[in-house]
């Protein structure tokens, strides 16, 4: 279902768009100075890109429609965008006669129906405020959320389509949706679902065709999602965690393949040497195992504090001399339940040849699911962090991981010579598994980075000079990596501006379908350029 996109009065020139825009949203919402625009065109990606020219901010859906509107209207370039976590040039602009849309003002809860299970809310909202709006009605999203939850938007990980927690057994972010309103090009403002039902509500995904599926994980290459109805579960009341230490990385894997057959954790997660090593640099300590113990008790009860107990005490040196370690939660809707999925996952884990450790990491990540990002999005010493990841079956875990490690130890030289390190992620969501390696490096932070950090680690890294050359190096051993993937049939997620796409179709019949209907929603080619290889005409 579309209402009619609104009537907006010809513009042209940059101080005519500036000012109508302004007339709808508020001076103070419509952002030309050269700092803000430098700062909203930045992401993680260190994609080359260019300045926008405006970045504005609707806060609400007819301020959205309007605001694109008398955007494209003047032959500019609309770049939606959340929390800008992407690292693959997601919404960084490719043109500066663009509009960048901060969506974070659109962030309210508009409906909580727990008796219909589901959730509408504005795409702006990140997955913290969502995920705690929720909490006290007892239920959560199947997916509920990315480790950068506390910036990253709703609206950001279904355009991005995202994983974590939640994802090992309610899929990714996009499997989550049954309903959006999405605005076009033109303003058109689309909803899909039984949403779009005029005697419905949107309680499933499914009216005709999925249409909600169309506007998932295209980067705002088709629309920008305004509002989601997103599905509801009852939260489990009970967990199970549990953490093992491997001495290589096959074992490890075959453990974490077979536990995610079984659909029995919600999240199970796989950390490398150099990534357990980070931890104990700069990850759960004591001292911040301490300040989380109060949550940990309050929500556990006496077991709360049995197990606050054990992360203050294990969490000074969780990852001392650990080659390989896998980390899961279990839920359950009764204890019985959640222990006997707890006793099932570790004898796969005995049997493969773990060591069962103390289980602290799953514990906090469970416990304060959405704290700072910059043990993400930083090394130990402030260093850059880029990843790259493939999506693969279950079946080719073991030998996609193998030939990652083949890739790494070949390269082993030259990351040397340029002090370049790495470590990888490995995951699942239901029965697909996931490798993100990364690459770590000093260079400059940058202000959008700098910003997402702690005010102490700021002012200590804020000078780490620039090395254009290093970085050209490690980027390349990414782009290296992300091709190699390709060969082994790997998917991706956020695909963005930097993921292969068509070039990995195996039929023009698809490409053809994706390009139409991209000329259907965006004839002019103004939504996201570049996104999924989509560059559509150029006014």
């Amino acid at each position: 279902m579309a209402t009619s996109a609104p009537v907006v009065p010809p513009i042209d020139g940059g101080n005519r768009v500036a000012s109508h825009l302004r007339q709808v949203l508020g001076s103070e919402n419509v952002l030309d100075d050269p700092a803000s625009r430098e700062f909203y065109s930045t992401d993680l990606s260190w994609r080359a890109r260019e300045v926008a020219s405006l970045v504005i901010r609707p806060g609400s859906l007819d301020e959205l429609s309007q605001a694109v509107a008398a955007s494209t209207g003047a032959g500019y370039a609309v770049v939606q965008r959340g929390g800008g976590m992407s690292y693959t040039g997601g919404y960084t602009p490719d043109r500066e006669a663009s509009v960048v849309i901060d969506m974070r003002r659109m962030n309210r809860i508009i409906e909580i129906n727990a008796d219909d299970m589901y959730v509408i809310v504005e795409a702006g909202c990140t997955w913290k405020e969502l995920y705690e709006a929720l909490a006290p009605h007892g239920v959560r999203t199947p997916y509920w959320g990315p480790l950068s939850g506390a910036y990253a938007t709703v609206g950001g990980a279904l355009s991005q389509n995202s994983l974590f927690h939640g994802s090992g057994v309610g899929g990714t972010a996009a499997e989550s949706v049954i309903g959006l309103k999405a605005v076009l090009a033109d303003g058109t403002v689309v909803t899909t679902g039984s949403w779009a039902h005029k005697h419905s509500t949107p309680f499933w995904r499914h009216f005709g065709p999925d249409m909600t599926g169309l506007f998932t994980a295209d980067t705002g290459a088709f629309a920008v999602k305004a509002v989601a109805a997103l599905r509801l579960v009852t939260t489990p009341p009970h967990t199970g965690y549990l953490s093992f230490k491997f001495d290589t990385l096959d074992a490890m894997l075959a453990a974490q393949v077979r536990i995610a057959r079984l659909d029995i954790a919600s999240e199970c997660y796989g950390f490398d040497p150099y990534y357990n090593a980070g931890f104990e640099k700069q990850g759960i300590t004591f001292e911040e195992g301490l300040s989380i113990v109060g949550k940990i008790a309050r929500k556990g009860g006496l077991k709360g504090l049995k197990r606050a107990a054990q992360v203050a005490l294990g969490g000074k040196r969780i990852l001392k001399d650990v080659p390989y370690s896998l980390h899961m939660t279990l839920d359950a809707h009764t204890e019985t339940v959640a222990a006997e999925h707890t006793d099932i996952a570790a004898e796969i884990c005995v049997e493969e040849g773990g060591s069962e450790m103390a289980n602290s990491i799953p514990t906090v990540f469970r416990n304060a699911p959405f704290g700072g990002v910059r043990t993400i999005l930083l090394g130990s010493e402030g260093e850059i962090w880029i990843p790259v990841h493939g999506y693969f079956p279950l079946s080719r875990a073991i030998a996609a991981a193998r030939t990652t490690e083949e890739f790494l130890a070949a390269r082993k030289p030259l990351m040397e010579e340029w002090g370049i390190k790495t470590s990888y992620l490995t995951c699942f969501s239901g029965p697909e598994f996931v490798i993100e390696p990364s690459f770590y490096w000093a260079d400059r932070l940058g202000d959008f980075r700098l910003s997402l950090i702690e005010p102490e680690f700021a002012e200590k890294w804020k000078d780490i000079p620039a090395n254009e050359e290093r970085r050209a190096v490690a980027l390349k051993l990414r782009d290296e990596l992300r091709d190699l993937f390709d060969e082994l049939g790997a998917l991706h997620l956020q695909i963005g501006k930097y993921y292969p796409y068509r070039e990995l179709m195996n039929n023009d019949g698809l490409a053809r379908l994706i390009e139409g209907v991209k000329g259907i929603v965006d004839p002019r080619g103004l939504m996201n350029p570049g996104a999924l290889g989509l560059n559509g005409e150029t006014p």
